[in-house]
């Protein structure tokens, strides 16, 4: 409901109704929208955790460090996209970053800014030598590389039926770490 409607849009009836389930049993369990919303998210924190084990396992002296780091990176985006779970979590994740109310529910700041700082971090480390703020934009940059290409069907249709999707994530990965190498 959350990923079709966006937070502001779907209201607890809808989510019970969805649910099949009485706006009772909803109300008793979370209380408010915003925590059966935050509620969401923090089920899938394990992927946030995999992904800053990952990157704590990288040799930063290797000479794929850089590679090491955007594996790391792109660990949830080796989950079955096809799961509708799955699909629909990426595609909320995608509308809470992108939402211009989405800092005052904390949801960002609190579940993923943590893990965004350890993988500016990491790169800084790697890539020494980039302009002032360079990291935090080639985070960022990835960031928006990796959700567009991981929700809605646009490659699909830019292909016309002759779609490459399985091929997604090694493409992106050789994208982001040019980018990254290369930029600035």
């Amino acid at each position: 409901m959350f990923a079709d409607k966006g937070y502001d849009r779907a209201t607890m009836r809808n989510i019970a109704d969805a649910a099949e389930v009485g706006l009772p049993l909803v109300t008793y369990h979370f209380e408010t929208k915003l925590n059966l919303y935050r509620s969401i998210f923090e089920r899938y924190q394990y992927w946030n955790e995999a992904r800053r084990e990952a990157l704590r396992e990288v040799d930063r002296a290797s000479d794929d460090a850089l590679e090491q780091i955007v594996d790391a990176f792109l660990l949830v985006g080796r989950h079955d996209q096809a799961d509708t779970r799955t699909a629909n979590y990426l595609r909320l994740v995608l509308r809470e970053a992108s939402d211009p109310h989405g800092p005052e529910r904390n949801i960002i700041a609190d579940l993923f800014d943590p893990m965004a700082r350890e993988f500016i971090e990491a790169l800084e480390a790697v890539i020494p030598g980039k302009p002032k703020g360079f990291h935090r934009w080639a985070y960022l940059f990835a960031v928006g590389a990796y959700t567009s290409t991981n929700v809605g069907e646009r490659e699909e249709a830019l292909a016309d039926g002759a779609s490459n999707s399985r091929d997604r994530l090694q493409y992106l990965h050789s994208f982001i770490c040019a980018g990254i190498r290369h930029g600035g």
